[in-house]
């Protein structure tokens, strides 16, 4: 079995930001893409959501798992020395240093979302429409038009009452009044 070190590139930066060691590089490389809940797979997710994709690179291969491991260690600790921003668990001091960082790409992926959502359209505030001013009878002039709408098509002046929210007095008032042409 041939075991390799790989690494995966940050195509927005051009840079490498986690080193790994695997038996089966494809189906590891697949599963990165699917995405996982470290903080690598955070950050994969917010390539993809920018539209790149991940760069995998192999930078070793090796007959036995050891020597394998013992190359991750030796890329990790040589990227880390030149001032590479890793993701690797072992680039961290500890725990709550891990934890910053995952709250730290959880919220940038967060805003990437919200801004992509935005530019799409979906959650974008709309202005709203001018305040209405009623009439002398206290009519909105939207309320007026879902009038005439009911009346040309015929509803009942008690279900046009109900759907206004208003007396059927003041539905026959001021239908008899404005409303006919």
């Amino acid at each position: 079995m041939t075991y390799c070190v790989y690494a995966i590139v940050d195509p927005r930066k051009n840079a490498i930001f986690y080193v790994g060691e695997t038996g089966s590089f494809g189906r590891r490389r697949d599963q990165h893409i699917k995405g996982t809940d470290q903080i690598s797979g955070l950050v994969i997710r917010q390539i993809l959501e920018a539209g790149f994709l991940p760069h995998f690179v192999v930078l070793e291969t090796h007959d036995e798992e050891e020597t394998a491991l013992r190359a991750e260690i030796f890329w990790i600790e040589t990227l880390l020395s030149r001032g590479a921003d890793l993701v690797n668990s072992q680039a961290f001091t500890g725990y709550w240093d891990r934890v910053a960082k995952r709250k730290k790409e959880t919220g940038k992926l967060n805003r990437m979302k919200k801004l992509r959502s935005v530019a799409n359209g979906r959650t974008a505030k709309r202005s709203r429409p001018k305040r209405e001013t009623p009439d002398g009878d206290g009519w909105r002039p939207s309320e007026l038009k879902r009038l005439r709408g009911m009346q040309d098509n015929g509803i009942a002046v008690g279900a046009m009452a109900r759907l206004l929210d208003r007396p059927v007095a003041e539905i026959r008032t001021k239908l008899s009044k404005d409303l006919q042409w």
